[in-house]
């Protein structure tokens, strides 16, 4: 099941990344800077010095860029191996420092549970990508599952946006390791037709 609320996403990146064509900037440049932008967002998190509705928009901004690079690059015909896996490791140093900047603002409020929850969905988020990238490194397709990347981005945000980032981080947490959970099994099918 490919993920909808990704294709969206990338619907919506065609306009912006239409202007972006036009100029010099080439898409990897687009992935580095929204891995600085996510850096920058999480230093806001970490601080804590901004309002939980701006942070909740400033993490669906930073999140925006990882369809920004892709449309960039089919607009331009500058798709590349490379920039595929320098898209995909910058994105796992994005979702990390992000949560990074959340583990840091409980710490200093001394929210213990907040602090275990964040590393549960850190763990979660990272196995849901590992096990696309290591299916697809078996040539097996594996978009399968609730909770895939842009959703992650989406929930998280809304969580800032409305003041409930521990419901967030539940939903991530539980729904990231479920949906590694139906990767496996959509990929122990696939091999095993």
């Amino acid at each position: 099941m490919a993920d909808p609320i990704g294709k969206f996403i990338r619907v919506i990146a065609k306009y912006p990344g239409n202007i972006l064509a036009k100029t010099r900037i080439t898409p990897n440049q687009i992935t580095f800077i929204g891995f600085v932008v996510n850096c920058g967002v999480a230093y806001f998190i970490a601080r804590g010095n901004l309002s939980y509705l701006a942070i909740g928009i400033l993490i669906w901004a930073a999140g925006f860029f990882d369809a920004l690079d892709g449309s960039v690059a089919r607009l331009t015909g500058k798709t590349s191996i490379f920039g595929i896996f320098w898209d995909s490791v910058l994105d796992r140093y994005s979702d990390s420092v992000i949560y990074l900047g959340i583990l840091i603002h409980f710490l200093e409020l001394g929210k213990t549970n907040y602090v275990i929850l964040t590393v549960i969905a850190i763990i979660g988020s990272l196995a849901v990508s590992y096990t696309r990238a290591k299916a697809e490194s078996l040539d097996t397709e594996c978009e399968a599952g609730l909770m895939p990347r842009s959703v992650r981005i989406i929930v998280l945000g809304a969580g800032f946006c409305v003041g409930q980032v521990f419901w967030a981080l539940v939903i991530i947490a539980f729904l990231s390791h479920l949906t590694v959970v139906q990767r496996i099994l959509h990929v122990y099918r696939k091999l095993n037709k």
